[in-house]
């Protein structure tokens, strides 16, 4: 058996469909690198749960999400980080610092259980692509044993 004639089928639930052992191992990398930056932003949402005053915007936290799209052959490519427009959370406190002049403050649109719902599943796909990394290259170290 020829190094080349060693093909691996792996599918994705995009329909994403390898050719080879080391392209499943390429689209395996990708989704273990855009999970865990996925987790990253999830950390950071929760983080910010209670900042009532982003610095770069001057309005409370935004959360944020990770924006992913299949690169063919090369996996899934991040194409970008956004910002949610959901409206901010508003409250009625003069006292408060932050507080406008009608004495309302507003609180970030981060949600603490649906951040943590993202979390979970974001650490189930991690997983799953680690997982399919470990089988790819197992499927591949027989090939070179069968070789020898």
């Amino acid at each position: 058996m020829k190094k080349g004639f060693v093909y691996f089928c792996l599918f994705f639930s995009t329909s994403l469909m390898a050719q080879t052992i080391e392209d499943a191992m390429k689209i395996n990398t990708s989704g273990v690198l855009a999970q865990r930056l996925r987790m990253t932003i999830v950390a950071e949402n929760l983080a910010n749960l209670m900042t009532l005053k982003d610095e770069e915007t001057g309005l409370p936290y935004q959360k944020k999400y990770v924006v992913l799209q299949t690169g063919g052959m090369h996996g899934v490519q991040v194409k970008g980080i956004e910002r949610s427009t959901e409206p901010f959370g508003r409250y009625f406190d003069p006292a408060v610092p932050q507080s406008d002049e009608d004495g309302y403050f507003y609180l970030p649109n981060t949600n603490m259980p649906n951040e943590m719902i993202v979390l979970k599943h974001s650490e189930a796909m991690f997983d799953a692509n680690i997982n399919a990394f470990k089988l790819s290259k197992a499927m591949y170290q027989t090939a070179v044993d069968l070789l020898k």
